[in-house]
Order: C-alpha cells, then structure tokens, then sequence
C-alpha cells in the first residue's frame, strides 16, 4: 500500500502566519510550503529580528496547526542580508541604506533609498570627481532585483 499523501492548505498556513506575525509586530517576506508539509517562512520586524522573537513566532504557529491531523516541520527565519527585497515594508525598513536595484532593463543603479512611496523609491548616488550625485525615481514595477548593499 502506497502512504496518502496529504497537503495542508496555502490559504490557512498563510492566514495563521500573518496573525502570529501581526501579533509579534512582524511582518511575512516569504512563505513557501513544501512537499511534505514542510513550511519555510521569512519574517521580519521593524524592531529587529531576534532569536527570541523567531522562536515565539514559531511556537506559536505550531500550537495553531494541529499535528494530529497533518504533520509538518516548520522552518521560521528571518531573509538575510543577500537576500533580494519582496515586500514593500522591507523597502520602508531599508530608508537611508545604500541598494543595489535591478530594472527591468538590466540596468543597475546603486544608491542611496531616501524615500519610498506607495509605487515608487527614491535612489541617490553617490558623486564621484567626475559625476554628481543623482536622484533616481524608480517604480516599483520596473524593479527586477533590490537588493541591501553592505558597506564596510
């Protein structure tokens, strides 16, 4: 006899998420289930994420989903700093960092996030001896990649 294979449903792991989350003033970057139920979920805050925190997010998820009647592993982390951005309060979260942005064109600006509206960022970059500096307005739309660039 083959094993039943179950999947749990997107929707409700989804909706359980955001309450936990919203509960913990967080907020979902990512949430993936996988073959087997196994649940893969990025959060971020924008007091920070710890350690802590990430395991309150994840017990209290588990204590929601009911293990008798589905299985599962769950898997909470917050995105890392390679990571590209996904959601648009990760791009509030980011204002005064410096981003490596992607267009659709495959053009890249790197520079300074000043502002982010609702379908749209503002970019400045940096002047050299030869170029000024120069404010880049960029929709979201037209972004392919944002990614954080880490300054040393």
């Amino acid at each position: 006899m083959s094993p039943l294979f179950y999947c749990m449903d997107f929707k409700r792991v989804e909706n359980i998420a955001n309450e936990v989350l919203e509960d913990e003033q967080c907020f979902l970057v990512h949430l993936e289930l996988k073959e087997g139920n196994n649940i893969v979920l990025n959060a971020d805050s924008f007091e920070g994420m710890t350690f802590q925190r990430l395991k309150m997010v994840n017990r209290k998820i588990e204590a929601l989903l009911d293990r008798e009647v589905e299985d599962f592993s769950i898997v909470v982390s917050s995105p890392g700093l390679d990571k590209p951005l996904k959601v648009y309060k990760q791009y509030l979260l980011n204002v005064n960092r410096s981003l490596r942005v992607t267009l659709q064109n495959r053009e890249t600006i790197i520079g300074k996030l000043t502002e982010v509206e609702d379908r749209k960022i503002t970019l400045v970059t940096k002047p050299s001896k030869k170029i000024k500096s120069e404010t880049h307005i960029v929709a979201f739309q037209d972004i392919l990649e944002a990614k954080v660039e880490i300054e040393f």
